[in-house]
């Protein structure tokens, strides 16, 4: 009789053991398999965006830095995915072998990647939220040009403050767009990249007047050549246009939600006689059309 209990006693043990080696199989293989179809999705997700980008920087909708800030996040994301995608391939070879979900093994062995790919799939809303915020980066055209008469006296490269309130208005429309999208997202981490781009034409600056006289003691050159001083003359400008869009966000504050959580990076440089727009067939040296000032501007995720 005692031999029979001990029997029995066994062979229900052995079968609580099996089937909970089985349900742990089971769901293991089932989050292998969702986790891989979310990988997929994202991946060809990240590709469409990247081949915007691609698309855009060659229309010049986007400022080179903006794309490679872009390019950046897509690219970690993307590193993401190929890790967990590592994780994954992990998973389906433990699973080849029934022992590999005992109790033992499976708490030493296969439960820290299984717990990988629940972290992965429960941070799911998360990344979607991150993927619409940057899909709307993407697609948006998010820059404004700007003729420098718009703010410049011709030979002057600072800004009069009777021109502030002008200043104020061309840029508002920029910034209501700008705080539309960022208070979208009040559950991402994100920063507002402003970027200022100023252009000159190629008409030469007449040696003895008082912008040339200027811009050579910035360059710090016995004879400077015209177009070392239209790109001092494009670099001043976007950096006092700059100057004066600080100011306007600040006074803007009340348009974002949470304006001092929301972290905002600055950047402006001179492209001197460089073509503005590449559509644009037709310049001539001295051109209006070239003596302008792009704002770039766009809402990214933090990682």
């Amino acid at each position: 009789m005692i031999k029979k209990i001990l029997y029995a006693s066994v062979m229900i043990g052995a079968l609580i053991t099996s089937c909970g080696t089985q349900k742990r199989i089971t769901a293991t293989k089932e989050k292998s398999k969702t986790t891989r179809e979310s990988v997929n999705a994202d991946s060809v997700a990240l590709n469409d965006l990247q081949a915007e980008m691609s698309k855009k920087l060659g229309k010049r909708g986007v400022d080179s830095s903006l794309n490679k800030k872009i390019v950046s996040l897509l690219s970690t994301l993307q590193g993401d995915l190929s890790k967990i995608q590592q994780t994954v391939s992990a998973v389906d070879f433990f699973l080849e072998k029934k022992k590999n979900f005992r109790t033992n093994n499976y708490e030493d062995d296969v439960k820290p990647y299984v717990d990988r790919l629940d972290s992965f799939q429960l941070q799911k809303k998360t990344r979607d939220r991150i993927y619409q915020l940057l899909d709307e980066a993407v697609k948006m055209e998010a820059f404004q040009k700007y003729g420098m008469g718009a703010f410049f006296e011709p030979g002057i490269y600072r800004i009069a403050p009777a021109a502030f309130s002008s200043v104020n208005r061309s840029f508002q429309p920029a910034i209501d767009s700008m705080s539309a999208i960022s208070n979208r997202y009040p559950d991402i981490k994100r920063t507002a990249h402003l970027v200022i781009v100023g252009y000159a034409d190629a008409t030469p600056i007449t040696p003895g007047t008082p912008l040339f006289n200027e811009l050579k003691s910035y360059m710090k050159q016995p004879d400077p050549q015209s177009v070392q001083m239209n790109q001092v003359l494009s670099d001043l400008r976007a950096n006092e246009l700059l100057r004066n869009l600080k100011i306007i966000m600040r006074t803007s504050a009340s348009k974002f939600s949470n304006y001092n959580q929301l972290k905002i990076g600055y950047s402006s440089y001179g492209r001197g006689e460089a073509l503005p727009f590449n559509n644009i067939t037709d310049y001539t040296d001295n051109d209006e059309r070239r003596r302008v000032v792009v704002f770039y501007w766009a809402i990214l995720p933090e990682l």
